[in-house]
């Protein structure tokens, strides 16, 4: 009997500390020439840095589908019209190398930006990903990072930083995802955005 009762106080414990891990809310969206690299290289390095910093991520794509190319295989928890913005401590946007320059932006990803940002929760998003930003107007009057965005009427009234890592109050940027940084033969931002995103986070606990 008393070995039962142990048993069920750490099933309680276990489930009381994953009640009470704070998530993250990923999200992944199709279009790279590469993808089985971009999955890799940074939806993996987001993914495994977040978890490692201690928090849950959530993987949403905008159907709800599973992305796999090659070796790789990322699986989705949900849609991205399922997210509640409030559920989640931060929320990641990878580049994933889609449409960039000018990528179509799902209205989606739109609507959970202005909804994150509302609710006082950082929002990190990478190169392709930074016109999500953009279009939900949070980068008025704020610092970004990007590599091929200035002058384009999307970005009026924003503040072009480099292509580095810009943190700018809860919207964090950066302008070169994997992709580009190999086909730039520069620095990738995914680890630097990454842990910038866990530093904000934290601090709002």
């Amino acid at each position: 009997m008393k070995h039962l009762f142990i048993t069920l106080a750490l099933i309680i414990l276990i489930v009381s500390c994953a009640k009470d891990t704070p998530k993250v809310l990923l999200f992944m969206r199709d279009g790279s020439p590469d993808l089985e690299y971009m999955l890799d290289r940074e939806v993996g390095t987001m993914k495994r840095i977040l978890e490692q910093s201690g928090f849950k991520v959530a993987v949403a794509t905008l159907d709800g589908s599973s992305f796999s190319a090659g070796s790789i295989r990322m699986r989705a928890d949900l849609a991205l019209a399922d997210v509640n913005a409030a559920d989640y401590a931060g929320f990641m946007l990878p580049c994933m190398a889609a449409g960039n320059p000018a990528p179509q932006i799902p209205a989606e990803a739109v609507n959970l930006v202005k909804k994150a940002v509302s609710a006082g929760k950082p929002v990190a998003a990478q190169t392709g990903s930074v016109w999500a930003l953009a279009e939900a107007g949070v980068l008025k009057g704020k610092k970004y990072a990007s590599t091929s965005t200035q002058g384009d009427p999307h970005f009026a009234g924003a503040i072009y930083a480099g292509s580095g890592v810009v943190k700018d109050g809860l919207v964090l940027s950066s302008g070169i995802c994997p992709y580009m940084a190999r086909a730039l033969r520069t620095s990738d931002g995914t680890e630097q955005l990454t842990r910038a995103l866990v530093e904000v986070m934290k601090s709002k606990r």
